[in-house]
């Protein structure tokens, strides 16, 4: 079932990301513009709605650059009863209809790749991007200050109020990602990179999240939805001690979304697809800029 969740929300929440603030006169309260329309889309599974997406402008006050624009749009959906794993088969599915649909075959050429959509997506770990990219022989078990070491050398800015899985998806992001040209699922995520995802059963240290990255592009971020109030609590806690250090991206804790997880949220997966960076793809473009009708551009002097 298609949805559509507010635009000004109390609380900016379900991504990490710097938020616009705007005041409402006649009810004397600050709002935000969304970064995510994720914690509205799961309160809809508490509900008893159990398959919904949204197609949704997003807002975020962050840098501009070839793949970042403040409003872009993003396809968000949530599915109850499923976990990560049906969602990747689900995105594969997703993304070789719309391939074939938008230009007639399953291979594209992106700048001087030809990548090809039709076949079976490889998977690789999370950890083992570091080791491949960052030759990080050591990156289960490597400390904080061994990835903020790692992070200079390879010329990645590191803040003094980032955490170690900050520090490690700001290397993956310059160093590993780029690398990824082929359709790529990557899985197998340190619990501290996500807080909305569900650790996993074998391993509580990792989460059952995906990516998949296309081109050197994320185009689709997954995974199984916690559903347990008392480890999303914590997990809210540790995003406030980060906020309270300086990280302006981190979300704060949402009381009312534990309120609605604790009447009964039932098991879920969910994902989001950026659709610029999809027909950035798709059309050989290099330029977020160019594929949407309206950019945000700095005003003449």
């Amino acid at each position: 079932m298609e949805v559509e969740t507010p635009t000004l929300q109390t609380l900016a929440g379900g991504a990490l990301a710097k938020p616009f603030k705007t005041h409402h006169n006649a009810l004397t309260m600050d709002l935000y513009l969304r970064i995510a329309p994720e914690l509205y889309l799961k309160r809809l599974l508490v509900g008893g709605f159990g398959k919904v997406y949204e197609i949704a402008r997003n807002f975020r006050n962050e840098g501009i650059d070839a793949t970042h624009n403040p409003e872009f749009t993003m396809l968000e959906a949530y599915e109850a009863y499923r976990d990560a794993e049906y969602l990747m088969g689900f995105a594969e599915k997703l993304l070789k209809t719309a391939v074939v649909n938008s230009v007639g075959g399953d291979t594209i050429k992106f700048g001087g790749d030809e990548i090809n959509f039709g076949g079976e997506y490889q998977r690789v770990k999370y950890f083992d991007l570091f080791k491949r990219y960052a030759l990080m022989v050591n990156a289960e078990t490597a400390s904080k200050d061994d990835y903020a070491l790692k992070a200079k050398q390879l010329g990645v800015e590191v803040k003094d109020f980032e955490d170690k899985g900050k520090i490690m998806d700001n290397i993956y992001k310059k160093i590993c990602r780029p690398k990824l040209i082929q359709p790529t699922f990557i899985v197998d995520y340190p619990a501290d990179t996500s807080p909305l995802a569900k650790r996993k059963e074998e391993n509580k240290e990792l989460i059952d999240r995906f990516q998949l990255v296309a081109g050197g592009y994320e185009l689709i971020n997954g995974f199984s939805e916690l559903n347990d109030p008392i480890d999303q609590k914590e997990r809210f806690k540790e995003q406030d001690k980060a906020k309270e250090k300086g990280d302006e991206e981190v979300s704060p804790s949402d009381e009312e979304y534990l309120e609605a997880m604790e009447y009964g949220m039932p098991p879920a997966a969910g994902f989001g697809l950026g659709i610029d960076r999809l027909v950035m793809l798709l059309t050989d473009t290099h330029n977020i800029k160019e594929v949407i009708l309206f950019p945000t551009m700095r005003l003449k002097e």
